[in-house]
């Protein structure tokens, strides 16, 4: 074999928690890809390393229990390792497997060597053999798989020179089954095996892992502790975002007031900033956010309590049509739900996968908390301030599961759902790892649903700034030589009311009506579609407010001196401001959102019934909640 002009296609495959995502780590570093399968919306990893004069391209197929697939991710493998036409298809498979779960991995790992694919075996996490097989025969087991065998401890770097050191210098021999004919008695098989190679004793958890779940896993005290956790690290992710967040923004800002200084006044530079410019502000700012829940996620995935989470939830949320993986992603949606669905990738069965990103918006992001402290402050009397936002936020959290339900029921399950998982032991962390998590999907976000954001913008931000005719010309001409701040906001209002965005504005008008909104909120209502807390901006630019006071004070205060047409009652009533804390509460507002939902499902269908959904279901709780209250 000539190893300097060789190049080889390796594919790791592994049950989930097998380590099997460290090992491509270690074996990568930073010489590695993210995207999705062909057709397909399942995440593919590969990277590539050298050793020794040849180039191994390695791909990191989705962990699977099973070349009988019963998930979209099993599916993706099985797919991989059984059809020779697959571009995936390798020739070297790494056969990942838990050495303190020897018999569950080596199911998977006869199915492989039954398909006669040249293989290695890769005995990961082989630190705890020492505890649980001291008599282990490696000679043995290598004989009767007819494989080598390497033993690593992928987290700390043990054994990755040896294994590249084995794939450089592999004869690509395919493995020669000598059960062949025996392949419906793979557990009588692998009990032989294991029995032949001294490595028969039960599997026991580490005492301190033991003693752990004896708390962690209880009914009542791991629940406790759970929900615990996941206040500290909703808080968490809201405070620690919030400086970088406020950073991005102001840079953003001040970048802007550069452009504009420095550039020349044309169509090219207004589209620059207020167009491409604003978009990208709105695609970074959201990088805090995924960086900080990932980094949670990734410390609890690293440490192997993410297993005890997903055991815990799932006895209650299966009631929903969910499952255990879902409840990080629907906790994670009270920050943002634009990091808490890419989260949902978790989730194996395409089914409950599916419902947990198409309900998770319904949980109040902070983004809508502007909106929310706006009105409140506008309509709800102070005592009932506090009790108001809460309510807000435990009306979505009941949407959400109502959502699943009907969902549940609509959407019909392609295979038989199963919550299969081992639980590994407790591990401290490795940050390289956990850095690494953070980069894939911060670069991931940025790559495929920024380019939508952006565009979106674009066009919303044409909408606003041009409209037909001579209204444009005709408002101008009208305020020319006036210097006057206040006359000036009464421009920008003008020339908003009468931008292609605000004749929309006024040609909805009559639909949302019912629900005591105008155009002025019809307007409100689709810009903020860019970002719910676009509303309170848009807000300001429609009351011409100009004063040094805070944006939503200075808002506030003129929204209370609103009447209604042929009328010197308030236009923002105790009914107009529920009807709309409502319609906040349940609409899809957020293009970031369905530019997710649309990379995560892999097309616009799901996004589209999404936002109808929402929609629909806030257009007729506000129609209700206003009458209701007009009537009291």
């Amino acid at each position: 074999m000539n190893e300097g002009s060789r190049r080889l296609k390796v594919a790791l495959v592994g049950n989930p928690n097998s380590g099997k995502t460290s090992l491509f780590n270690k074996l990568t570093g930073l010489h590695q890809k993210v995207g999705n399968f062909p057709g397909i919306t399942v995440e593919k990893k590969w990277g590539k390393f050298k050793f020794n004069g040849l180039t191994v391209d390695l791909v990191d197929l989705p962990g699977t229990y099973s070349l009988q697939p019963r998930s979209m991710d099993e599916e993706v493998a099985s797919k991989a390792i059984l059809n020779r036409d697959n571009p995936d298809h390798p020739e070297l498979v790494l056969i990942v497997v838990d050495a303190s779960h020897l018999k569950t991995s080596l199911y998977l790992a006869l199915q492989i060597i039954e398909q006669k694919i040249p293989a290695v075996l890769v005995m990961n996490m082989a630190d705890q053999l020492t505890r649980l097989s001291p008599d282990l025969d490696i000679d043995s087991l290598a004989a009767q798989l007819d494989v080598p065998i390497v033993k690593t401890v992928a987290r700390d770097g043990d054994g990755i020179q040896e294994l590249q050191q084995v794939i450089a210098q592999h004869e690509l021999k395919s493995p020669i089954v000598a059960w062949d004919s025996l392949k419906e008695e793979r557990h009588v098989i692998i009990k032989r095996i294991l029995s032949n190679a001294k490595a028969e004793a039960p599997v026991m958890a580490h005492a301190t892992t033991q003693k752990l779940d004896d708390y962690l896993t209880h009914p009542v005290w791991g629940v406790g502790f759970f929900v615990l956790l996941l206040g500290l690290m909703f808080q968490s992710v809201y405070s620690w975002s919030a400086l970088p967040m406020e950073f991005i923004e102001g840079f953003f800002s001040n970048a802007s007031e550069w452009f504009a200084a420095s550039l020349p006044d044309s169509f090219l530079t207004r589209l620059w900033i207020e167009g491409i410019w604003a978009g990208l502000g709105g695609v970074v700012i959201f990088i805090p956010q995924i960086a900080f829940l990932f980094l949670f996620i990734s410390l609890l995935e690293e440490t192997g309590y993410m297993a005890r989470v997903s055991f815990l939830a799932d006895r209650w949320l299966r009631k929903f049509g969910l499952q255990g993986r879902s409840i990080v992603p629907l906790i994670g949606g009270v920050a943002c739900a634009v990091p808490a669905i890419l989260a949902a990738r978790t989730i194996a069965d395409r089914k409950e996968r599916l419902l947990t990103i198409m309900v998770t918006p319904f949980m109040s992001c902070s983004a809508r908390l502007p909106v929310y402290t706006l009105l409140i402050g506008l309509v709800i009397p102070i005592g009932f301030q506090g009790l108001s936002l809460l309510f807000l936020y435990l009306l979505g959290t009941v949407a959400a599961l109502g959502a699943a339900i009907v969902l549940n029921r609509m959407v019909p399950a392609t295979e038989e759902s199963h919550f299969l998982m081992e639980l590994p032991d407790y591990r401290a962390p490795r940050f390289m790892n956990v850095i690494l998590e953070i980069i894939r999907k911060v670069t991931q976000f940025v790559s495929s649903a920024g380019k939508i954001i952006v565009l979106v913008s674009v066009f919303l931000w044409l909408g606003a700034s041009y409209g037909p005719g001579q209204r444009f010309d005709q408002i101008e001409a009208e305020y020319a030589g006036i210097q006057d701040e206040s006359a000036l906001h009464q421009k920008d209002a003008e020339l908003l009311e009468n931008s292609y965005i605000g004749i929309l504005g006024k040609t909805i008008e009559p639909a949302i009506a019912p629900l005591g909104y105008d155009w002025k909120i019809g307007i409100a209502l689709i810009t903020s579609f860019a970002a719910r807390e676009v509303f309170v901006g848009t807000m300001a630019t429609i009351y011409s407010v100009g004063t040094a006071d805070s944006e939503a004070v200075s808002v506030r205060e003129k929204m209370k001196l609103e009447q209604k047409p042929n009328s010197e009652e308030p236009l923002y009533d105790l009914p107009f401001g529920l009807s709309l804390l409502i319609f906040y509460a349940f609409a899809m507002q957020c293009m970031s959102t369905l530019a997710v939902v649309k990379t995560e499902t892999g097309s616009w269908k799901w996004p589209l019934i999404q936002l109808v959904m929402m929609t629909g279901l806030a257009y007729v709780a506000s129609f209700a909640v206003y009458n209701i209250m007009r009537l009291l």
